[in-house]
């Protein structure tokens, strides 16, 4: 269950470098800008992204309507690859700072020999990407959970609903499970959640989940429509806009990929030694989707509530479906935000929408409520996130139809 609960425990990616709007208050207090498509199609031909561990960094690249990527392992190869495979790599020795580091590179494609992207990982990249701690209620959910006795006979009645495991295997199973989360035993919080199938444990973790987590407003695209028409609103959207139209998210994308950072050999490495084509492969169908995919009915509509609001929209996202829909979205970095938007500006959002957003990856929304503690989030989303407080809201449904939807009403509204 451990494994379950610690969401963001993936590794670093170093997004696409994305064009960037940049703000000044009268133009962050005007709306987005318009981008024809002949504009939008001069931003189509580049992309990077990099994973890193403390062992090895995967590097993938798309310019100039060539794709590459390349493998690099620090200090040395694992021991389950073969000597053929090892092979395969170049020994390199790099300077940094006063000593040398040994890094195997495997290059396949058009790699750049020389870029600012190509530099060892930075350990302070994780202050460039965030521009503060993310908001997340479910961070150190489970531990909670887990401090307070009384939640043995919680987990005891979450357990005899959903398995069918004996009064006995329940008792035994939730003593152990209370000791190992206690002691940090990791191993035997695996073993112990193998002892039900994942479908019991997604339901146990839905129940805990819905028990500790704060307990947003529910509202209905009417009450959403009298926000519109009062607030100052900012609209921020996630991957969850952009599914329908066939765009992976990062979870997506590193399944795909095969990227399992926590094995030592996980599939990506595998198949970059014995076929790195198909790596190639795989990340061309990202490639394309993010480029080439038609905006979504939600893209469509947002651009036109967010014109009529003169709402800015910013994004996590890496594809160009809010373009293609043809106004410019903010691809956010956590350095580009320290230094466009003013904190003092945040004061004057009333509300921050968020769409599609599953979590508050580049702490967004911890830094808007950090400048403006009475600003509230309204989630439209199929399940409540992390991010949500007590004082916010949330509007349960899919953003393809509650958008479109939105807009519709807002208009009529408009109109009497």
């Amino acid at each position: 269950m451990i494994e379950s609960f610690n969401i963001h425990n993936l590794p670093k990616d170093e997004r696409p470098r994305e064009r960037l709007v940049k703000f000044d208050k009268q133009a962050f207090f005007e709306g987005p800008e318009l981008v024809s498509p002949e504009e939008e199609k001069k931003h189509e031909s580049e992309m990077t992204f990099s994973f890193s561990s403390d062992t090895r960094r995967y590097y993938f690249g798309h310019k100039k309507g060539r794709s590459f990527f390349m493998v690099e392992y620090f200090d040395s190869l694992p021991d389950e690859l073969t000597e053929t495979e090892k092979e395969k790599f170049t020994k390199e020795t790099r300077k940094q700072g006063e000593t040398e580091k040994v890094v195997y590179v495997l290059k396949y494609g058009e790699v750049p020999e020389s870029s600012e992207e190509m530099k060892e990982p930075d350990p302070s990249q994780s202050k460039k990407y965030k521009v503060a701690p993310s908001r997340d209620f479910e961070r150190g959910m489970i531990n909670s959970f887990i401090a307070d006795d009384a939640n043995k006979q919680v987990m005891s009645e979450i357990l005899a609903n959903h398995s069918k495991l004996s009064p006995e295997e329940i008792s035994q199973i939730v003593e152990q499970t209370f000791e190992a989360y206690r002691k940090q035993d990791y191993e035997a919080i695996r073993v112990l959640s193998s002892s039900f199938s994942e479908k019991v444990d997604e339901m146990v973790r839905n129940e805990i989940r819905e028990r500790m987590l704060p307990k947003p407003k529910e509202i209905e695209i009417a009450q959403l429509v009298e926000i519109l028409k009062d607030k100052k609103v900012l609209f921020y959207t996630g991957a969850g806009i952009s599914i329908a139209s066939g765009v992976h998210d990062m979870d997506q994308l590193q399944k795909n990929l095969g990227i399992e950072m926590s094995q030592k050999v996980d599939d990506l490495l595998k198949k970059a030694v014995a076929n790195p084509q198909s790596v190639i492969d795989s990340w061309e169908e990202f490639i394309k989707a993010a480029f080439e995919k038609p905006a979504t009915p939600a893209h469509q509509s947002l651009k036109t509530l967010a014109q009529k609001l003169k709402s800015q929209i910013f994004t996590e996202n890496v594809d160009h479906l809010q373009e293609r829909a043809g106004v410019k979205a903010t691809h956010l970095t956590g350095s580009w935000l320290k230094e466009n938007v003013q904190p003092e500006w945040l004061k004057d959002i009333d509300v921050v929408i968020t769409v599609g957003l599953s979590c508050d990856e580049r702490g967004f929304l911890g830094w808007y409520k950090e400048n403006n503690p009475n600003g509230k989030i309204v989630a439209v989303n199929l399940n409540q996130p992390p991010y949500l407080g007590n004082e916010d809201y949330i509007l349960k449904g899919d953003c393809q139809k509650v958008i479109p939807e939105l807009e519709k009403e807002f208009a009529a509204k408009e109109e009497n």
